[in-house]
């Protein structure tokens, strides 16, 4: 029946009528009915307002708004501008979390996005490209492994080419990531293969033209390809662009680099798995791991027919079987537990392929994928798991499908002088080398069935004994071993026609009748699928316990000793501790010995396994612990001299290849008995506290493997237990081991830390110990990656409590960068300010200028209000206060004015001085000004101090901050305008501003007034700020009419207050004619006579 699209239940995926809309598409909607009723109706500075609040209320307002943006833009064009420059201002985390949604987005739901809103993706990409955010090249990587090899459908080539065009556009800002730019030629050089139709030129040229420009102006970053890309090269040999490329790399090397040989140089580099991944589409690759990691041995038929129907059904999607080929070649490297299950082998996946390809040229191609690895092996660089899946295919196809095997090994023989005859000898010698290590891997253990194998066509043997003579003669086939209980003979194999069909001897549904099965002479070195197949690879985990049988070399010899013969000469180091390793008793003894003597690594991390095992069920005596402990100690430091723990690329890959290694696997295994109670992990524990004697470095190391491996919570309780073995608290083994660390490598030490601070938070978080260790050892490249973390949420080195204090306190005595570092991840914490204002009284303007400056460059981005200011003018650091003062006037003077107006109106009821006065009270010798009621019912105050009593220190050490922050301003004033201009000074003119200042100059004594004189000067008790001229007055500018208006009234008042002043003689009035600059108008005004003597008082009518 037809799936009728049902696209009105969800404006994003296409879904059908019987698909349920699922959590991804549902909060999309949500998000955007948030936005929505945060921008609905509003204008676009007000909208954007809105959002901008909205995104520092919380972290998940945050993540609505940005996610919520990001669906505008996919479902609707027309908004998708604007809704970008939204995002991109609201965003705080410099739009991180949407490129994990967009890459979350790209690599889970792509297949079901709508036609409409991939063009839009491709569009928001681009504007990303465009404003170089920081992730947005891993996103388009994830992009392209959306483009399918083998499908040329209309939206697939629409992707390649919209991509293709965007890259081209975005030119130099691509130059800027060389693993992208590798990325891009791999890709597209394998899509020209598949562009092969007419009806598909024009983009086919479009990506032959840019291959070759990346390949020639960029082709040291495209050599990191490695072998893959010549393989790629001999697709697309025959166009014509390429060929004259060829001809450069074969007989003109340098054209390219002055450090490129030719190519040599880069078979003998190889792949990275990343490359490898690129090929194949997310959903490809899930199916291809389910396949190979869940799907039982036998029951793989019904998958692979799936598989085969969804991927591998049109004639152009034959050369998809090249990139699964190299993917289950180079990448799908199963577990020894995987290994060691019925779970289907890589061989019979790879079989299946290679059964079912009907086009000739692909055919070839796939056997090229399959053996590519074995033209240039080398043991030390390359992995023996990427030749192990060939030989076995070639080992279990003879019997049932003898011309599989024939036409592989018509290919090696043939390969050899064909690849390209001036490197045939190389080309020889890498598919020997491989032998060999079949051979010594105990891969297969013997090539006679295959080499000597009478059913083989007499030319093809001719060829095999010219190509391979030494592995053609007869040798013994001895036993293979027997692994985890299950025997080799127990595989039984078959083929259906369409694939490789095996099942285990406990399944009798494909296996033949024993009856059908020949004696077979077990001296005699022929092939039997059911007498020797030793089909399970060198990493299969061996059951090594309790298990021995005789041999024809050694009836006393156990199987072990058989299989396990001395792969490599014991390096000097080790033979110091041979004669520990015999005193060690049992199966002990033979573990240690197989990793002393191994050098596959596979095969030791197995021993490693096995010995855990053997010491949880049968822990050993003291004495052989300090045996043991000494030989590990031995071992493992060993293996740290040769191969280091990990460079400077701390990336994915390489730090999963660290942790794959000997001294990891008895980590792990330990840290995975933390989660079952019921296991003896004791003896584990103790030995891991005695090897923490001898190398100080485990318990980093197990901080790493922790953090490597992506444990979750109940694992680190493994470090916690060990900590407990060696009698010492958690916070004091962190601090000790994170030192080891950091004189090791720093980078490791940051790369650990988001874990160490989350997972061990109350004995890290505000350990100033630990957090002086970070920020003395780190560099500022190292500072910027623990911020970047910090701002990401990952990382949290504080507690925003009072203990944050203690920190700070200490640091006081730490080196300048120290601090600075510290006060920069402060920063990033988002701490409450009050909190380190509290700081404030044990700082010292000459002793501690970083955490000042840190504070005042915390402080400054604040709006002033009450409680900050009450912390900053008790602060007696003159030059702190009066910058911050300073900085705010120029900000908002009226809001600054009004705040410290509050603040003197609460330090002078706080602090009343004895002695009442009555409101109706005047000062002796002076003209009443204002009297303290006319002042409590403008502005609030209370009439407590005693006019004249003096203000107590704390209101003086506020008047001397006011006092700097005039001098400030007036100066700043002076410099803009060239000449003095005291009433512009807006902070002290606002209304509120005046009347505090006025209260505070009725307290003063003499002393104080005379000492802030020139503040007091600025007050104007008519509440008009004037400027005296040549003895008479002018209005202040801009105010012409208004004064000349109020001027008789103000005439009144003066001689009303003159007549008050009983002691006071009368001033001789002086009349002076001034032009107003506003209107021309001369204004005539008494002057009140002064009374004593004292500097003229800018702007006021009294004394």
């Amino acid at each position: 029946m037809d799936q009728v699209r049902s696209s009105a239940s969800s404006r994003i995926f296409n879904i059908t009528s019987v698909e349920g809309r699922d959590d991804w598409d549902e909060k999309c909607d949500r998000t955007y009915g948030v936005v929505q009723s945060l921008i609905t109706d509003l204008s676009e500075r007000e909208a954007h307002d809105a959002l901008t609040s909205a995104v520092c209320k919380d972290a998940k307002t945050h993540e609505d708004v940005c996610v919520g943006l990001v669906y505008v833009i996919l479902t609707d064009q027309q908004n998708a501008a604007r809704s970008y420059r939204d995002l991109s201002f609201v965003s705080k985390d410099g739009l991180a979390l949407v490129l994990s949604y967009l890459t979350q987005l790209v690599v889970e739901k792509f297949p079901r996005l709508m036609d409409s809103v991939r063009s839009q993706l491709l569009w928001l990409i681009k504007e990303l490209v465009r404003a170089n955010v920081t992730g947005t090249d891993m996103l388009i990587w994830n992009l392209m492994r959306q483009i399918a090899g083998g499908d040329v459908t209309p939206k697939n080539i629409w992707l390649a080419e919209s991509l293709m065009d965007l890259l081209v556009d975005q030119r130099t800002w691509l130059d800027k990531y060389p693993f992208l730019i590798a990325s891009v030629v791999y890709t597209y050089l394998r899509l020209i293969e598949d562009h092969i139709n007419p009806a598909h030129s024009f983009v086919r040229q479009k990506e032959i033209t840019f291959c070759i420009s990346l390949l020639r102006e960029k082709f040291n970053d495209c050599m990191s390809i490695g072998r893959d890309l010549v393989r790629l090269l001999q697709h697309v040999a025959r166009v014509p662009e390429f060929e004259i490329l060829w001809r450069d790399i074969l007989h003109n090397p340098k054209v390219f680099s002055p450090t490129f040989t030719g190519l040599a140089q880069l078979m003998q580099i190889r792949t990275s798995r990343r490359f490898l991944f690129l090929r194949l589409t997310p959903d490809m690759e899930k199916k291809m791991v389910f396949l190979t990691s869940n799907v039982r041995f036998g029951n793989q038929k019904r998958y692979q027919d799936w598989f085969q129907r969804q991927y591998l059904s049109t004639p152009e999607s034959q050369s998809l079987r090249c990139d699964l080929i190299r993917f289950i070649v180079g990448v799908i490297h199963p577990s020894n537990e995987v290994l060691c299950s019925d779970i289907i082998p890589r061989w019979a996946v790879l079989g299946w392929l290679l059964t079912t390809c009907t086009h000739p040229v692909a055919a070839a191609n796939a056997k090229m994928a399959l053996f590519y690895d074995w033209l240039f092996y080398d043991a030390e660089r390359d992995n023996i798991m990427n030749i192990e899946p060939a030989i076995l295919v070639m080992y279990h196809s003879m019997k049932p499908h003898p011309a599989i095997t024939a036409t592989m090994l018509d290919f090696l023989c043939r390969i050899i002088p064909n690849f390209y005859p001036p490197m045939a000898n190389q080309v020889r010698m890498g598919i020997l080398t491989s032998l060999r290590q079949i051979l010594e891997k105990r891969v297969l253990p013997s090539l006679s069935p295959l080499m000597t194998n009478p059913k083989l066509d007499k030319e093809l043997q001719v060829q095999i004994q010219e190509s391979f003579p030494e592995f053609c003669r007869g040798t013994q086939n001895n036993s293979p071993p027997t692994i985890d209980g299950i025997k080799s003979e127990d595989f039984k194999m078959e083929m259906d026609g369409e694939g490789m069909i095996v099942s285990t001897g406990s399944e009798s549904v494909l296996a033949p009748p024993s009856s059908l099965i020949p004696a077979i002479d077990p001296n005699e070195p022929t092939f039997s699928d059911d007498e020797d197949p030793d089909d399970i690879p060198i990493a299969a985990k061996l059951k090594m316990k309790n298990k021995t049988s005789t041999t024809t070399t050694n009836a006393n010899e156990t199987k072990l000793d058989v299989e396990r013969k001395t792969v490599r000469t014991i390096p000097a180091q080790l033979q110091e501790i041979s004669k520990t390793v015999a005193e060690l008793d049992g199966d002990v003894k033979v573990y240690v010995d197989m990793l002393v003597r191994e050098s596959d690594n596979e095969s030791r991390c197995s021993a490693v396994e096995n010995l855990v095992q053997t010491l949880t069920q049968e822990p050993l005596e003291s004495e052989q612990v300090q045996m043991l402990v000494q030989c590990l100690h031995a071992i493992f430091a060993y293996d740290l001299t040769t191969t280091p723990l990990v460079g400077t690329n701390l990336s994915q890959e390489a730090v999963e290849d660290s942790i794959s290694r000997p001294m990891f696997v008895l980590l792990r295994c330990f840290a995975e008995m933390v989660d079952d109670d019921s296991r003896n992990r004791a003896s584990i524990a103790d030995l891991l506290a005695e090897l923490y004697k001898l190398q100080p470095k485990l318990g980093y190391f197990l901080l790493y493997y922790l953090k490597a491996s992506k444990a979750d919570e109940s694992k680190y309780d493994s470090y916690r237990e060990v900590c407990q073995e060696r009698d010492m608290e958690v916070a004091h083994c962190l601090l000790e081991d994170l030192k080891i660390c950091a004189d090791d490598d720093v980078n490791l030490l940051c790369f650990m830390a988001a874990d160490v601070f989350h997972r061990f938070s109350e004995e890290s978080r505000n350990n100033n110990q630990l957090i002086h260790l970070y920020v003395s050892c780190i560099d500022g490249s190292q500072l910027y990656q623990l911020l970047v973390q910090c701002l990401h949420g990952a990382l949290v080195l504080f507690h925003k409590d009072q203990t944050i204090v203690e920190l700070l306190t200490t640091s006081l005595e730490w080196e300048t960068f120290e601090q600075m570092a510290l006060w920069q991840l402060v920063a990033a914490h988002s701490i409450p300010l009050q909190l380190l204002i509290s700081l404030l009284p044990k700082l010292k303007e000459d002793k501690h200028c970083e955490a000042l400056t840190a504070l005042m460059t915390m402080i400054k981005h604040e709006r002033p209000n009450n409680d900050l200011l009450k912390s900053l003018l008790s602060c007696p650091i003159e030059s702190f206060v009066s910058s911050l003062l300073s900085h705010w006037s120029s900000e908002s003077a009226t809001s600054l004015a009004q705040v410290l107006a509050n603040q003197f109106n609460v330090a002078l009821n706080t602090n009343a001085l004895p002695g009442g006065l009555s409101a109706n009270s005047n000062s002796p010798g002076k003209r009443k000004r204002t009297t303290m009621n006319s002042l409590s019912a403008a502005t609030g105050f209370k009439a407590a101090p005693t006019p004249g009593s003096g203000i107590d220190t704390s209101i003086e050490l506020m008047m001397t901050h006011m006092e700097a922050l005039r001098t400030c301003l007036a100066a700043a004033l002076l410099t803009k305008s060239g000449k003095q201009q005291p009433s512009e000074i807006k902070v002290f003119s606002h209304e509120s501003m005046q009347l505090a200042l006025q209260q505070v100059q009725q307290v003063c004594n003499d002393s104080q007034k005379k000492k802030f004189s020139d503040l007091f000067s600025l007050l104007d008790t008519n509440d008009e700020p004037e400027v005296s001229v040549s003895g008479g007055r002018r209005p202040a500018r801009g105010q012409g009419n208004k004064r000349a208006a109020a001027t008789t009234n103000r005439s009144a008042n003066t001689t009303n207050n003159s007549n008050r002043s009983s002691n006071n003689k009368k001033s001789n009035k002086d009349e002076s004619e001034e032009e107003s600059s506003d209107d021309d108008v001369y204004l005539s005004r008494p002057k009140q006579a002064k009374m004593r003597r004292k500097a003229p008082i800018v702007g006021s009518d009294s004394d």
